[in-house]
């Protein structure tokens, strides 16, 4: 009975502390770690407006136009449009040779097309045929 009363006792004691440890925080973030401060940035300079370069042809020096002119020009002159965009026709795939389909014995049969990767077709019967690339062409699997 003794040790339950103390165990007891020290519950009720050490559950508040603990809960108060965790509730008080420290007033800054700052307080427990330490804080490296960045150096001060230096702003750019403006970059000096440049002449534009001399016209060849008559030695004279071209006007400089600034942003708040170039930004007028686009506001008076609107981008033309052309309208939708047009339609562009893919380009047919180039015609290469057909693919040469060999029998389960290395001979070629004739007539077979490849219809995807590993699949070919014998058009005089309509089947469907796996296959696996062999040399120049695709080989029927036995």
């Amino acid at each position: 009975m003794n040790r339950l009363y103390w165990l007891a006792l020290s519950l009720v004691v050490l559950v508040p502390l603990g809960a108060a440890a965790q509730i008080a925080a420290p007033s800054r973030p700052t307080d427990t770690r330490p804080v490296t401060h960045p150096a001060p940035t230096q702003t750019p300079l403006p970059t000096p407006v440049r002449p534009a370069p001399a016209d060849s042809l008559s030695g004279r020096m071209a006007p400089v136009k600034s942003p708040a002119q170039t930004a007028q020009q686009l506001r008076t002159h609107p981008i033309q449009s052309q309208g939708p965009a047009q339609v562009v026709p893919p380009t047919p795939p180039a015609t290469t040779a057909p693919v040469k389909v060999y029998d389960r014995h290395g001979r070629i049969v004739p007539g077979m097309k490849q219809v995807g990767p590993n699949r070919v077709l014998d058009t005089r019967t309509g089947r469907y045929y796996d296959a696996v690339p062999s040399g120049d062409g695709q080989r029927i699997k036995p």
